[in-house]
């Protein structure tokens, strides 16, 4: 399949992003243009208090490919994506972070790996080699019984008949992992493909450790790497905890 015959819905969940969005959405649609003339942006804003919604109403207002939906309330990235995903119309979606460490300049690649593939994600040729990073990497791979190289980054392509993969209860930061790893247990053909990821960043401390803590996932993690992954995250948290003791 080629770009120039399939559709990309691409959805770019958002909070607080008033100061970057314009010149990052001037940077989105021109690069997805270049690669997917039939495409459409849906931008969900997640609740902002600063003036993300209103420039997200403009961008609709001026430009047909791109909409705008609104949730009220802060509901996080996994809610606004699968939000997203119900009116979308593509063949495949482009979900991504707009202020992550990938940008629109690594699509091509995405694409060029697309083929028959049903799901296709985004790993750093180079990516964070600190001791709480691997910790979280490793536990996010054991849980989920997954090959991601890396769990932390929100940059992938999904066909757009998978909604079904990503439930309720996936917390925000597994939210690409799961519906890789679900895909593939079901026997779907998925790709991993190396993108620059030289902007942004991406903090796997915190809340991210915390939620991955807690999550019994539905794509068939076993009890015994359950315990595995928790004694990880153990080991993650007295490491985090020492070190914030002793700068």
């Amino acid at each position: 399949m080629s770009e120039a015959t399939i559709t990309i819905s691409a959805v770019l969940p958002m909070r607080n992003q008033a100061s970057t969005l314009a010149a990052t959405m001037a940077e989105y649609m021109a690069g997805i243009s270049r690669q997917c003339p039939d495409h459409e942006i849906i931008l969900v804003d997640d609740g902002s208090s600063d003036g993300t919604a209103r420039q997200a109403d403009y961008l609709a207002a001026a430009y047909d490919s791109v909409m705008v939906i609104h949730q009220p309330e802060p509901r996080g990235y996994a809610a606004a994506l699968r939000t997203a995903w119900q009116v979308a119309r593509g063949d495949y979606i482009f979900a991504a972070s707009i202020s992550g460490p990938a940008g629109i300049a690594d699509l091509p690649r995405l694409l060029a790996a697309l083929g028959d593939n049903a799901v296709v994600v985004g790993y750093r040729a180079r990516p964070p080699r600190t001791p709480l990073a691997l910790i979280y990497a490793a536990a996010v791979r054991t849980i989920l019984s997954t090959d991601l190289r890396d769990p932390a980054i929100r940059f992938s392509l999904f066909r757009s008949d998978l909604a079904e993969l990503l439930t309720d209860d996936v917390p925000d930061g597994l939210a690409h992992a799961e519906i890789y790893a679900r895909a593939k247990q079901a026997g779907m053909p998925v790709a991993q493909v190396a993108i620059s990821g030289r902007r942004g960043r991406v903090a796997t401390a915190g809340a991210a450790m915390i939620e991955l803590a807690s999550y019994r996932p539905p794509s068939g993690g076993r009890q015994g790497a359950l315990m595995g992954a928790t004694a990880l995250l153990v080991a993650g948290g007295l490491w985090l905890m020492r070190r914030r003791s002793h700068p």
